[in-house]
């Protein structure tokens, strides 16, 4: 290893550690997501599984925090630290497959992609899951490699696929991916018929009893889910929602890094020859692939081909290893691809995260485009504000109503999203009252509904979900305060609105 690699490595090393440091300092500043908050409300009501996911988000923050208390950094704890091991062990993986060189550019490309920087602080299924993929990949790396039969290990890699199993579902790919990996060889097709592997399948569905035993006492809803639901709502083929699924990919990759990716699948045929891009190509596109058909017909959410991505990026660091060579910092193509990562992965995470802390984003709008008008929904960190203070205005409402001889109303709203902020801010239950599937749907039924009926209830909307509870039937009556808005500094963040209605009738 050259002097000039051990350098990088140190410069590497720095910025992975900094970037660390500044995840953990925003994760403690700012408010949750929407989806976490959702979670949250999760691990007050631990179960074996849920609707949407299975449990360990919720059993993660569950411990998070009992440790750090019910705030954010007890919710994103473990998130980070997931985060944290799943960069560790790509290092690991990308110096394993090729070297050390290879290992810093993935590494960097880890670092800085917005698809797992500006996530980074999430407490999402992908958190726990990313990391078990990383890691399964590694094991079963050096268990072909070294032609590892002892039943011990084979048993670890099928513990690693159970734990990202009741993480999030998606890891189920990348079994399929090493089933298929193995009948390419035929030095390793012999495994999938020892008794190893069958032990190892059957340890990874134990770990699964949970998720099992949960949808078989209800009707199997998550399955319906997932494999029904959300694949016909979608409309049919559209060639538009399949163009924005590209330009989503483009967005979180950034265009060149998407380029690369998408080369680097390329290569990998050219060389399937070769294990180690075999290895590349058929764990990950196969993935990549599913997603991509399935954005042609159905909904898709734009982070769902993301596992794919951590092992392309080893392939793509050791194209540019092999094309413009590490220690070659004057050839005209390295320093383009420099440029591109100067020049935009460092800019989003600088404006993400500074965005997130401080109202820069539409500083930084109004700037470049004087004569238009900035809409707050163009900001995505403000989804993290204003909560505490909206829980702190309808007490206030609550106290006037108190001291007019009015019973006291229960909180209610149209949107699992809503629902979950408003019960972390407010640390109360929040009543979901719209016919949506979500969990709630498990937890609020038509018995739990019946001492609410006839209660008042403060029904709470947001500019990015509004809607009119009077159309819903669901109350005698309602009427809608002045919009109540939440300022960062000088700048709106957010614009909420406070229903007043009379008389639950039930959901219909």
């Amino acid at each position: 290893m050259s002097h000039r690699v051990r350098r990088w490595e140190v410069v590497v090393l720095v910025l992975a550690v900094a970037m660390t440091i500044l995840r953990f300092y925003c994760a403690a500043r700012v408010g949750l997501g929407d989806d976490e908050s959702y979670y949250w409300d999760w691990s007050r009501r631990l179960q074996l599984s849920y609707y949407d996911h299975p449990a360990m988000t919720a059993w993660l923050i569950k411990i998070g925090t009992l440790i750090f208390g019910q705030n954010s950094l007890g919710v994103r704890f473990f998130a980070l630290l997931c985060n944290a091991g799943s960069g560790y062990l790509l290092w690991k993986l990308a110096t394993e497959i090729f070297d050390r060189a290879t290992a810093l550019i993935a590494v960097v490309f880890y670092i800085f992609a917005p698809i797992f920087s500006l996530g980074g602080i999430l407490m999402v299924p992908d958190a726990p899951m990313g990391l078990a993929w990383v890691a399964l990949l590694l094991i079963v790396w050096r268990m072909l490699k070294s032609d590892d039969t002892r039943l011990s290990t084979w048993l670890g890699a099928g513990l690693v696929l159970g734990l990202g199993l009741i993480s999030k579902y998606t890891i189920i790919l990348l079994a399929i991916s090493l089933v298929l990996f193995l009948l390419s060889e035929p030095s390793y097709r012999r495994h999938l018929f020892a008794k190893r592997f069958w032990l190892a399948l059957a340890l990874a569905a134990i770990c699964c009893l949970p998720i099992i035993i949960w949808n078989s006492q209800l009707g199997w809803p998550t399955v319906k889910y997932h494999l029904h639901d959300r694949q016909t709502g979608g409309g049919g083929a559209s060639l538009v929602r399949w163009g924005q699924f590209w330009g989503s990919q483009a967005i979180t990759l950034g265009p060149a890094l998407l380029l690369l990716c998408l080369g680097t699948w390329i290569v990998a045929v050219r060389r399937f020859r070769d294990l180690r891009w075999r290895f590349i190509f058929v764990m990950t596109f196969p993935t990549f692939a599913l997603f991509c058909f399935q954005a042609l017909y159905a909904e898709f959410k734009p982070h769902w081909p993301a596992p794919s991505y951590s092992l392309v990026f080893i392939g793509g660091a050791r194209l540019m290893v092999e094309g413009f060579g590490l220690t070659n910092l004057k050839n005209p193509a390295r320093a383009v691809v420099a440029a591109f990562i100067l020049v935009i992965f460092i800019p989003l995470n600088v404006l993400f995260y500074v965005g997130s802390l401080w109202p820069v984003i539409p500083k930084i709008a109004r700037a470049v485009a004087p004569n238009l008008a900035f809409d707050i929904k163009f900001d995505p960190t403000n989804d993290l504000y204003g909560w505490d203070a909206l829980a702190i205005h309808l007490n206030e409402i609550r106290a006037e109503m108190s001291k007019k001889g009015e019973p006291e109303p229960f909180l209610s709203s149209s949107r699992y999203q809503l629902t979950g902020q408003l019960a972390f801010a407010t640390k109360e239950t929040v009543w979901r009252v719209s016919p949506d599937n979500d969990q709630y749907k498990f937890w609020q039924t038509r018995a739990d509904w019946l001492p609410l009926l006839g209660r008042n209830s403060l029904y709470v909307t947001d500019s990015r979900f509004e809607r009119d509870p009077r159309n819903d039937f669901i109350f005698k009556s309602c009427t809608v305060d002045p919009p109540y808005l939440v300022y960062r500094g000088d700048e709106l963040a957010h614009k909420f609105f406070i229903w007043r209605c009379q008389g639950f009738t039930g959901i219909r």
